[in-house]
């Protein structure tokens, strides 16, 4: 389920970035943005890499979900998702420019519903995206976790994915990101 959720919503920030850019190819992919030997993964470069930071446990929703008593009650997840933005050294400015619109696209659709975005699991006909604040040390322990450089980037945070085993679908996810 997060993977449709995390595909559906890039997919929407890639429509975005190539419309404001008026460019074809897509800019946007779920993808590491480094391999598991250390080196940035193919397909990345001149583009916005969209990956997984962490996924953590809503306590806060959790007293409001459980409104019934089963074996395995409803979770609710925050996901935290990072969009980095590789661009050669000759073009760190494109790269500024590429964040700028990943930025711009939230604040302006904070929100996203079966309606609208392509790609939601029935389980979760609404989520809500917001920024996800690290601070200097934090973010300077993540990049070196991560096995590279500062690149421009911002995190996000989806908020209440509800998993819910008696409402479960089969979900099949766009394609994108390989």
């Amino acid at each position: 389920m997060i993977h449709n959720i995390v595909t559906a919503i890039s997919s929407r920030v890639n429509l975005y970035v190539k419309n404001r850019l008026l460019i074809d190819d897509d800019v946007v992919v779920v993808r590491n943005l480094v391999d598991l030997k250390g080196s940035i993964s193919e397909g990345v470069q001149n583009k916005i890499s969209v990956f997984l930071l962490s996924v953590e446990e809503d306590k806060t929703s959790k007293t409001k979900s459980l409104t019934r008593v089963v074996n395995n009650p409803v979770i609710i997840l925050n996901v935290n998702i990072m969009f980095a933005a590789y661009f050669t050294n000759n073009s760190y400015v494109e790269s500024l420019r590429y964040i700028s619109l990943v930025i711009e696209f939230f604040q302006k659709n904070p929100n996203f519903y079966l309606s609208d975005t392509p790609g939601l699991p029935l389980s979760n006909p609404k989520v809500h995206v917001e920024i996800y604040n690290l601070n200097m040390p934090d973010t300077m322990r993540l990049w070196g976790a991560i096995g590279t450089k500062y690149l421009p980037s911002c995190a996000y945070r989806i908020k209440q994915i509800k998993f819910d085993s008696e409402q479960m679908n089969i979900d099949i996810p766009p394609i994108m990101g390989g």
